[in-house]
């Protein structure tokens, strides 16, 4: 409940809104690699905290959005299903469930790129914001919690880059179902 006299606009300081804002653009305008292309594709990323996409390579639309406490491991983890729920969903998309690691891997390096950045403080909450931002295209929506709290009512109308949806970065999600 937010209390009388503060407008939910209000529940977060516009210098913290300010900043997520910022890092957004950082990590959308991040150099972007194949995901999971090939056996030692995570060597390169940092072993530091931040937050991470993945974008479709066709449409450059983001397709998922996560932080982790290392990078690194956390990429690692993207290439095993057992590890990665985007990587589970991605495979459902495809109509991977059941294929080899190794085809899946290849079709995420195929159609999918990543990009991240560092950041020490604040990723969770940088992952909060972009998921309300971008939910009309990823697969990992926001809870519950997110869409009706008053911390983050400040978010636009969750208009991905671009002004796309979900059927412009998946045309097999289109309107005949296929």
């Amino acid at each position: 409940m937010i209390p009388e006299g503060l407008s939910q606009s209000r529940t977060m300081p516009k210098s913290i809104r300010m900043q997520l804002e910022m890092m957004g653009r950082q990590l959308m305008n991040a150099d972007r690699r194949p995901a999971v292309s090939g056996s030692s594709w995570a060597v390169n990323i940092p072993a530091q905290p931040g937050v991470y996409a993945l974008w479709t390579a066709k449409s450059g639309l983001p397709v998922y959005v996560g932080q982790s406490s290392s990078l690194r491991d956390r990429m690692r983890d993207l290439g095993r299903s057992v590890n990665h729920t985007c990587r589970r969903k991605i495979a459902a998309h495809h109509k991977l469930v059941g294929a080899s690691e190794a085809k899946l891997s290849a079709k995420m390096a195929e159609c999918y790129t990543v990009s991240f950045i560092t950041v020490a403080l604040g990723r969770v909450e940088l992952e909060e914001y972009l998921s309300l931002l971008w939910k009309q295209t990823l697969f990992n929506s926001p809870g519950r919690r997110l869409l009706t709290g008053a911390n983050y009512s400040w978010v636009e109308n969750s208009q991905s880059p671009n002004q796309r949806t979900v059927g412009d970065c998946f045309p097999s999600i289109g309107s005949d179902g296929s």
